[in-house]
């Protein structure tokens, strides 16, 4: 019998204990500390400046500028680096561990609600500009942005549960967190799937409703041509067109290699072996700087937002107005809606 014993226990597999990779600080680690850093700060004073202004009047530009300053602030939390493990073990505890950490979960939660939130201003913006009188009536209800916000918090929880559900796994062999695909088709479809909802629908839209603003100005300034209004129209159709080719450009390059490399990971041209790699590495640390990157487009971009910080650093009384220059927009579809209601009497 205690020979049996002896050979049952000679043949079961080790228990494999936890072990840590040792934390060095390489260059890859450095600038995501920066970065980090820097959107924290940054992030945390753009969220400061709108709470003083809170109980004022409160724009739905503001509103959702605040909910991508939150994400973006989040998202440096989550990029700071971290040791990793070197093996986990196979128990729910390891299983989780992997799931939470390898893709960076709620590291990419944060980026595509970020992404989202900013798609979302895009929308605002064009329907505060094309359609004034609609757009005032359902700002009415004040908790449609909150909804509105909600829904794409929640969405990014879903696609990303779904994804660390069906893909991240314990390795049995070597006990390292890896990237399991149920098929190569699924890996396919999913790539696919994810460089859609990620970069090509979100930057399609940001593109096609600032087209549309442009327009919409344009229309507007010539119907005004010869009146004082048209400062307006002419002022805010230039300044919507810049900020709309530096935010997209922004975006597309610092999301776009990573969601690109990410599809072409999936359909099998990049090897396995990125995952993890210096490719991986440099494009995720590319990545992390679209968080960084909002508040000093603010800074430098928005007199209104530099007057804000001044005041709130020597806690003098904000000023009634945006600290985003949402007055000449609004003076714009304010004028738009009083012509629009003209022509209908």
């Amino acid at each position: 019998m205690a020979e049996e014993d002896d050979l049952f226990n000679s043949t079961s597999p080790p228990v494999v204990e936890w072990t840590w990779r040792s934390f060095s600080w390489t260059y890859f680690e450095a600038l995501h500390l920066v970065s980090a850093v820097i959107g924290i700060i940054g992030n945390f004073l753009v969220i400061q400046v709108l709470n003083r202004r809170r109980a004022a009047d409160s724009r739905s530009t503001d509103t959702l500028i605040g909910a991508l300053a939150v994400a973006d602030f989040l998202t440096s939390i989550f990029i700071i680096p971290l040791p990793s493990a070197a093996t986990v073990p196979t128990t729910h505890l390891g299983k989780l561990y992997c799931k939470m950490t390898l893709p960076g979960f709620f590291l990419f939660v944060s980026f595509t609600s970020s992404i989202y939130i900013l798609t979302t201003i895009s929308v605002e913006r064009f329907l505060a500009i094309t359609y004034p009188l609609r757009f005032n009536q359902l700002m009415v209800k004040k908790r449609i942005l909150g909804v509105v916000i909600s829904l794409i918090w929640v969405t990014s929880i879903a696609v990303y549960i779904i994804f660390i559900a069906t893909t991240i796994i314990v390795d049995p062999v070597n006990h390292r967190c890896t990237v399991s695909f149920i098929s190569p088709a699924w890996k396919a479809v999913y790539g696919y799937f994810m460089f859609s909802f990620r970069l090509l629908f979100p930057c399609s839209v940001m593109l096609v409703t600032q087209v549309a603003i442009v327009c919409t100005l344009q229309r507007s300034s010539v119907r005004f041509r010869g009146q004082m209004a048209v400062s307006f129209h002419v002022k805010a159709r230039n300044r919507v067109l810049k900020l709309m080719l530096i935010v997209i450009l922004i975006y597309v390059l610092t999301w776009g290699p990573g969601q690109v490399s990410f599809l072409l990971y999936t359909i099998g041209v990049l090897p396995p072996s990125y995952v993890g790699s210096t490719l991986h590495t440099s494009i995720i640390l590319l990545t992390t700087l679209n968080s960084c990157m909002n508040p000093v487009i603010y800074i430098v971009w928005f007199g209104e937002f530099r007057v804000a910080l001044r005041q709130m650093f020597s806690c003098q009384k904000q000023d009634a107005a945006s600290p985003f220059g949402d007055n000449v927009l609004e003076s714009t579809s304010t004028t738009t809606a009083a012509q629009r209601s003209d022509s209908n009497i």
